[in-house]
């Protein structure tokens, strides 16, 4: 899946190395720079919940490597749309930590 792809590429890029503050600034940053096309299709995947069953906490473990509290699809979620939100700021906006 092409949108699935994309925000591998984006967990991997900004998550795996780098504090979550950071991450998202630099997401943020990326994003006014309009580096990553048709990001509106993976809000969408995310907000509508449209992964497979056990990939959001795939993406998470594994592509950002990233812990959560609860292994579970629907913590994934949540942390997914907390990026979203996050990543809506501009640069030197504040960042809501998870």
């Amino acid at each position: 899946m092409e949108v699935e792809n994309k925000l591998k590429s984006v967990l991997g890029e900004f998550f795996k190395d780098s504090f979550y503050k950071e991450a998202i600034k630099n997401l943020r940053e990326s994003l006014i720079n309009n580096n990553y096309e048709n990001w509106e299709k993976v809000v969408l995947i995310i907000v509508n919940r449209e992964l497979e069953k056990g990939r959001p906490l795939y993406l998470i473990h594994n592509t950002s490597n990233l812990p959560l509290d609860e292994n579970t699809d629907e913590e994934a979620y949540k942390w997914l749309n907390l990026m979203l939100i996050n990543s809506m700021g501009g640069v030197d906006s504040p960042v809501i930590e998870y």
